[in-house]
């Protein structure tokens, strides 16, 4: 099956985005699987598919979570898998997701991963900032919302620059711990007068076909 996001490309700053081929996948996975290689240890629980889990297992999920999110269309709702491109070379992963109420409630969430050597260079910044381009001005997006535990300083300062505003806090169970997991809040207004956004100069092509398959 055809991707209708095949022919899509986010370009901002050093970073590059697109649609992952299989190398490009498996290199990834690969990446993400590796002990330390996205977080240290005592940092895995703000992740979940990393918490708890063997490096074959992660490998494994990570290759078949991409490829089950490739067809955009069946719903509910859906998930559009990026790489995370530098210097010609596939360093991560960012991700977009539409609720399960899409196309009528037009509310987006996003998450992403790097490997360690790209972290703290403002790159996980330039990424989320390419995909709220995308979901605002070519996919219609009303509002972005984002969740990350409290202790999350990395995740959270990326919202923070980019505009989100702290809207809640939720509290969750996972594996028998109790944590607070923050809410931030984007909206497609605050976004297109945002001076983060005329800094960094997103630049989206080949976005057309995915924004009529989804509507």
């Amino acid at each position: 099956m055809t991707s209708p996001a095949r022919q899509l490309r986010v370009d901002v700053a050093d970073v590059s985005l697109v649609v992952p081929t299989d190398a490009q996948l498996a290199v990834l996975a690969r990446q993400a699987a590796t002990p330390g290689a996205v977080l240290p240890e005592d940092q895995t629980h703000y992740v979940k598919w990393i918490d708890g889990r063997s490096p074959e297992v992660i490998e494994q999920q990570r290759i078949d979570r991409v490829r089950s999110n490739r067809d955009l269309t069946t719903g509910p709702g859906w998930t559009l898998d990026l790489a995370i491109v530098v210097g010609g070379r596939p360093v991560g992963l960012q991700s977009l997701s539409g609720f399960e109420q899409w196309p009528h409630r037009r509310v987006v969430g996003t998450t992403s991963w790097l490997i360690a050597p790209y972290q703290r260079r403002g790159l996980g910044t330039a990424a989320r900032a390419g995909v709220l381009e995308l979901a605002f001005a070519n996919l219609r997006a009303e509002k972005a919302k984002s969740w990350a535990l409290d202790e999350n300083v990395a995740s959270t300062s990326v919202s923070t620059q980019l505009g989100y505003r702290l809207i809640g806090a939720e509290v969750i169970i996972e594996h028998g711990r109790e944590l607070t997991e923050q809410v931030y809040e984007l909206s497609a207004e605050e976004w297109e007068k945002a001076a983060v956004r005329r800094r960094l100069k997103p630049v989206v092509t080949g976005a057309e076909p995915l924004a009529q398959a989804l509507g």
